[in-house]
């Protein structure tokens, strides 16, 4: 049994998505954020820096193995299953889409957010700056994806670790959609998915 500790963010749908695409069985516990449980003793034992989302593993014998951070839950399942990663030449493409989703794609957007609507004092130079880069990050997907269907030719965690922060910007408001036509069409087929829907109702 694997216990997904995570809250309703694009980083915490990563990880559901993953397990309901999978077929996993999996319990949530929903991390009570505004009481600090992200910090508290017992869930750094578990994600040392109070990262979310975090998987414990039940295994054999009373061990328990432990998975932090969205990157490492998606990489580790698919390996697991041998499903969601492609072999061959697709694996590279796949790790690399991968790779742009939890470095690039999802610090920006939270840095935009920060910076744009949280941060007390507006500070032009790292709006214009984290507004560039996701800019950046916007072109590239939609530049592969007028190439293939999806970032790795097939469905993969490419994807997965991608469309939830596009989800997030897609209700924002701004109208990314109207601009990047390849990145809707990815948007529409992600989102018609059941277990992508089941993924982003988590946790309740």
């Amino acid at each position: 049994m694997i216990t997904l500790y995570t809250f309703a963010t694009p980083n915490g749908h990563k990880a559901s998505i993953l397990l309901e695409e999978l077929g996993l069985q999996y319990r949530v516990h929903k991390l009570d954020l505004m009481g600090g449980e992200n910090k508290a003793p017992e869930y750094l034992a578990i994600s040392p820096i109070g990262k979310l989302p975090a998987a414990v593993e039940e295994m054999p014998g009373g061990a328990a193995r432990r998975l932090f951070g969205s990157g490492a839950i998606l990489l580790h399942y698919a390996e697991r299953t041998g499903r969601l990663l492609p072999g061959g030449d697709m694996r590279a493409e796949a790790l690399s889409w991968l790779m742009l989703g939890i470095s690039d794609l999802g610090p920006t957007a939270l840095d935009m957010f920060r910076f744009s609507v949280r941060a007390p004092e507006k500070i032009p130079y790292a709006i214009d700056l984290f507004k560039g880069e996701l800019l950046r990050c916007y072109g590239a997907l939609d530049d592969r994806l007028s190439q293939e269907e999806y970032l790795a030719g097939d469905y993969s965690v490419a994807d997965i670790a991608c469309f939830p922060f596009i989800a997030a910007a897609a209700v924002a408001g701004g109208g990314l959609l109207d601009r990047y036509a390849n990145l809707k069409r990815w948007h529409d087929a992600i989102i018609a998915r059941p277990a992508v829907q089941r993924g982003m109702a988590v946790p309740e």
